[in-house]
């Protein structure tokens, strides 16, 4: 399962796009944002389209090749993945690891956030971590501090 243009953090923001694989989660951080002249410039749509091009031409290799960095969390790490859906913010993707703060995202391509949490769930049956759907924002200042200080 791919999760397309999903952003982290807040100063630099980090694009990146997530790949539930067979025994593994992979956060492939493909591009860093500033707020004023990363987002507001229009190069966050940038960066998506040039990860979304190179995932279909050479699948997930091509976004490693693109990768400023990568995290790598094995799902028997992952104790729960939260999504969220609001009319406010973004939808959320929050995985709970049993050691550590989460790891956080919104989403910022297109995504059906019901049917994203089908998918995890079946997946989350089968490799063992639960899948939670929650509406509203899913912010958490302590778990955000968290984050920055884990460089999550």
């Amino acid at each position: 399962m791919h999760v397309h243009l999903a952003v982290a953090g807040s100063f630099p923001l980090r694009a990146c796009d997530l790949l539930f694989v067979d025994d593994r989660l992979h956060v492939v951080e493909h591009a860093y944002l500033t707020p004023l002249f990363g987002l507001a410039r229009g190069r966050l749509s940038t960066a998506g389209d040039r990860a979304r091009e190179r995932y279909r031409e050479d699948g997930p290799a091509g976004l490693f090749e693109l990768a400023k960095r990568a995290h790598t969390v094995d799902y028997e790490s992952i104790e729960r993945v939260r999504t969220y859906d609001s009319r406010l913010a973004r939808p959320k993707l929050a995985v709970d690891v049993r050691d550590g703060p989460p790891y956080a995202y919104r989403v910022h391509a297109p995504v059906d956030v019901e049917a994203l949490s089908a998918a995890l769930e079946s997946l989350g049956d089968r490799r063992g971590f639960a899948v939670e759907s929650r509406s509203g924002v899913g912010y958490s200042p302590t778990n955000s501090l968290r984050r920055f200080l884990a460089d999550r």
